[in-house]
């Protein structure tokens, strides 16, 4: 019987075939084994910040996926939009995305019952400037919104405008000041949430009701 030259191309190329097989297969088991672990850390991830934009905050994991369940009652993850009771009180949560500066801007805006002032908001990023734009994932620009008005003459009309320069149609109810040094960042939250709250305007009408 010949003995096998481990020396010769053939035999590089086969082994190198039948590793890159088997690692692949390993990669493809370890990947389905963690992959529903995965999905429901993203998914409690979502819940959490879904939480935040409802003023609830600071939760083990747990606590925040039993709060979530009380609170949230109608309305799936995706959904662009959700309905919550919080203290005997009616909000809806819409869902908002945009872009920044370097990438996707995200996040959710919370509306209380008379369908006309925030609730609470929440707002991520996925890679802002350190300091500057990525500074509205912080809680005290998420509560800025707190209490704002929504429409003029029926249209939305909240903003995020750099210090001094808000339209001079609107009163200070309507709008928060753009993070300093965050030009771009801060349209980037004006445009999604202008855009999402116009495109859900009848989801929050219908909350009056």
């Amino acid at each position: 019987m010949a003995k096998l030259n481990t020396n010769s191309n053939i035999y590089t190329i086969i082994y190198a075939s039948v590793m890159v097989i088997l690692v692949a297969g390993l990669l493809a088991v370890v990947s389905s084994v963690l992959k529903p672990t995965q999905d429901a850390n993203v998914a409690l991830d979502q819940k959490t910040q879904i939480l935040a934009s409802l003023n609830i905050r600071d939760l083990s994991n747990a606590e925040a996926e039993a709060k979530y369940n009380e609170v949230i009652t109608e309305g799936e993850l995706n959904s662009p939009t959700l309905k919550a009771n919080v203290d005997g009180e009616e909000k809806l949560i819409v869902a908002v995305k945009g872009a920044g500066l370097w990438g996707p801007l995200w996040g959710w805006v919370s509306i209380n019952k008379d369908g006309e002032t925030i609730y609470g908001t929440f707002f991520n990023h996925e890679s802002e400037t350190a300091g500057l734009g990525a500074r509205i994932k912080e809680q005290w620009f998420q509560d800025e919104f707190k209490n704002k008005k929504i429409y003029q003459d029926g249209k939305v009309a909240l903003g995020v405008y750099k210090q001094g320069k808000a339209p001079s149609t609107l009163s200070a109810d309507y709008y928060v000041d753009a993070v300093t040094g965050a030009t771009l960042t801060s349209n980037g939250v004006n445009d999604m949430i202008q855009k999402c709250l116009t495109e859900n305007q009848s989801a929050i009408e219908a909350l009056k009701n």
